[in-house]
């Protein structure tokens, strides 16, 4: 906290104290301070390396720069000995950055590895430098408030403060376009969600005068542009088996702790590699899996399994009935420790994960994440274009490109045509130039979705959240593949599938991309959240109506309206949107009252050890998927407004509420007859085993797909 009139007096060191205690549980193991007449830096430290020897914040021999950073320098070593003549006083990997900021000023970043969020207070210019990695993985947020300058890692501590006045930006959040699930490129600044509130962009050194109160900023790294139309690669370089190796000391890096590491194991192939590189590195690393009616029939969760016991890894795989839904007071304190209104069913499941990673052993300090290779690596590619391949892919970004256009000209909307448009050329143009679009969309949303929700979640337990595929490297290789190569290396992440095909278990590489919430997985999420919603009569939708901000912004008979058709079971109603709305209306009630209602010490863990699925699961999960569901009392049934008929071209037509909605070939007539047998309740195992000669797995796909359509519904039956 830094003054920019008044010296500090005994409110302002009371204001830091209240800060640094809203931060405990994201640094539990000890807190430090700086202080002058001008300033006083706090900091909560949650001790990775050196917890003996690491103590912030760092001072000058001089005493004339302070510095703290939350966060890891993995090549700090490397650094160290190429400024030989310092006198290092701890063992911290983070002390480099002051001897590096002492002799190369504001080029301080630019050899500098890790992620981080830092702020310098250096007394001889009289300037705060506030700076972040180069994806934001660390976050770092300020306002200035009556001539001081306030500053924290999370927004809950500038509520604390007392010195920031705390509103809700609905400005911000109601334009923003990855809120509202707008497919464009337009391009988004980094917003807090908190009027007045700063948070520092990625790659960025920030220079705030103290004297003049003014913001100085410039970037130390660029995203490449992703064209491939940049300098000439080396052509005899192997992409595959360079990104194998950039992943691979990443991997070793991000799994180098004097504390205990864990992973989130989903069963996709990132965190996969992830587990499968720690393991070659010699890391020992205990993994938790989320075991969900979804990640049982999409196979996910025995794929965690394979991936686990082809390395002798320890796994935890955590059952999560969707019968059990956050109470209000739950969602409450969840969404308060989250700070965002991006705050889903996902951050829910994550929770319980790191509840039980805590738990089990309170000596975890940091946990592995396959987050954000897809952004870089071609991973969203499929699913734009199904399997169209590369050029539908090129296509589908052709579109997006010209409702970008359309969008920002608001005169030109008229002329829009569906996803095209009367217009010719409308986009951008080049096929190149589209795709170097769409990355940088992904770049600013993991900084405003992935790394925000990933940080906070790990805070919220005394845990570190560390990304080994947001290495700059590995991105500067993939964005220098040349446009020639963009199908063959990154059409469905096949470099990464290339790159790791022959360390996993036989077939995971070429599991197709599958989202967390998939068929009756998303059909599950969806009534789990509206359930939350509507317990205790509607209470989350009624605060958030009730707020200053949700009074202002918020129509309560459409909200109310979308909750009641939603709970009736009409899928037209966006839950995802409906869920960012309530949230933004409860976020204005949090923010304004700065945080003071929520629990922010550290956790009590339950001693009860959760029901964790054991044996194996690819066998029993239709046996794991009743117990999830409620036991053997749950059958699954067809949906009432179902009927069919027959056309001349032999196809059996499933009609929904009098609309078709299906056509059936002769050959899968098993479908229909599955739908015809459900009339009366069946177990889900029972219904399966009915629908032969079908092989097992397609059977299992479609029973799965026609669950999350609502064609077939759960039905507690009498036992």
């Amino acid at each position: 906290m830094g003054s920019t009139v008044d010296r500090c007096n005994p409110a302002d060191v009371a204001a830091v104290n209240s800060m640094l205690a809203s931060l405990t549980r994201r640094g539990p193991d000890g807190r430090g301070m700086a202080q002058d007449d001008a300033a006083i830096l706090g900091f909560t430290r949650l001790a990775l390396v050196a917890p003996k020897d690491g103590d912030q914040p760092f001072i000058s021999a001089d005493g004339q720069v302070v510095l703290m950073a939350n966060g890891e320098v993995y090549n700090h070593r490397e650094l160290e000995a190429s400024i030989p003549d310092i006198r290092l006083r701890t063992k911290s990997d983070c002390e480099v950055l002051l001897h590096l900021y002492e002799r190369k000023g504001l080029a301080f970043l630019d050899d500098v590895r890790g992620m981080f969020a830092l702020v310098v207070h250096d007394r001889r210019s009289g300037r705060v430098i506030f700076a972040r990695d180069r994806f934001g993985i660390k976050p770092i947020y300020h306002a200035v408030q009556d001539g001081r300058l306030v500053f924290a890692s999370e927004l809950k501590a500038l509520g604390r403060s007392g010195c920031v006045p705390m509103r809700f930006d609905w400005e911000a959040a109601l334009h923003k376009r990855l809120l509202t699930a707008e497919p464009s490129f337009d391009r988004s600044t980094l917003d807090s969600f908190v009027t007045g509130v700063h948070a520092t962009p990625a790659a960025t050194i920030e220079v705030f005068d103290l004297a003049t109160a003014t913001m100085t900023a410039h970037r130390y790294w660029e995203l490449p542009d992703f064209a491939g139309t940049g300098p000439a690669t080396d052509p005899d370089l192997d992409f595959v088996a360079e990104y194998r190796r950039l992943v691979a000391t990443s991997v070793q890096e991000c799994a180098t702790a004097d504390a205990d590491v864990g992973l989130l194991l989903s069963g996709g192939l990132d965190s996969a590699a992830v587990a499968v590189l720690a393991a070659r590195a010699g890391k020992a690393v205990t993994a938790f899996a989320a075991v969900t009616p979804g990640t049982l029939l999409n196979g996910d969760a025995e794929a965690a399994q394979r991936v686990a016991e082809h390395v002798g890894m320890d796994l935890r795989m955590v059952m999560l009935p969707p019968a059990r839904h956050a109470t209000p007071a739950e969602w409450l304190q969840l969404l308060a420790g989250t700070e965002t209104p991006f705050c889903s069913a996902e951050q829910w499941y994550k929770n319980h994960l790191y509840v039980e990673a805590r738990r089990t052993n309170p000596a975890l300090k940091a946990m592995l994440l396959g987050q954000a290779a897809d952004e870089f690596n071609g991973g969203y590619t499929a699913g734009f274009a199904g399997d169209g391949g590369w050029p539908a892919f090129q296509q589908a970004l052709r579109q997006m490109a010209e409702s970008t256009r359309l969008l920002r000209d608001g005169r030109l909307r008229t002329w829009g045509a569906g996803t095209g448009s009367y217009l010719r050329s409308v986009g951008r143009g080049t096929a190149e130039e589209n795709y170097a679009d769409f990355v940088r969309t992904k770049y600013e949303d993991i900084q405003q979705y992935n790394n925000w929700h990933e940080d906070r979640m790990a805070a919220m337990h005394g845990v570190e959240a560390r990304v080994p595929f947001l290495d700059h490297r590995i991105v500067e290789l993939t964005g220098a593949i040349p446009a020639a190569r963009h199908a063959e290396l990154l059409w469905d992440k096949a470099i990464a599938r290339l790159a790791f095909r022959d360390v996993l278990p036989a077939g995971l590489a070429e599991r197709p991309k599958i989202s967390f919430y998939r068929g009756m997985g998303e059909e599950l999420v969806r009534r789990q959240t509206v359930a939350m919603l509507g317990a205790d009569g509607g209470a989350l939708v009624e605060r958030a109506l009730s707020s200053a901000g949700g009074k202002e912004h918020l129509d309560p008979d459409s909200v109310l309206s979308a909750l009641d058709r939603a709970a009736a079971g009409d899928r037209s109603v966006d839950i995802d949107i409906l869920l960012r709305v309530v949230n933004m209306g409860l976020l204005d009630e949090i923010v304004a009252g700065g945080f003071s209602d929520y629990r922010l010490e550290p956790l009590d863990y339950p001693a009860d050890e959760p029901t964790l699925a054991t044996g194996d699961v690819g066998l029993a999960r239709h046996t794991i998927f009743t117990e999830l569901l409620g036991g053997p009392s749950v059958h699954v049934e067809t949906a009432s407004g179902i009927d069919f008929a027959v056309d001349e071209a032999g196809l059996t037509l499933v009609i929904v509420d009098g609309e078709i909605e299906y056509a059936v070939e002769p050959e899968q007539g098993w479908i229909v007859e599955a739908l015809r047998r459900a009339v009366v309740p069946t177990g889900l195992g029972e219904l399966i085993d009915s629908c032969g000669p079908a092989p097992r797995e397609e059977v299992e796909r479609q029973i799965d797909e026609m669950l999350g359509a609502g064609l077939l519904r759960t039905v507690a039956v009498a036992v």
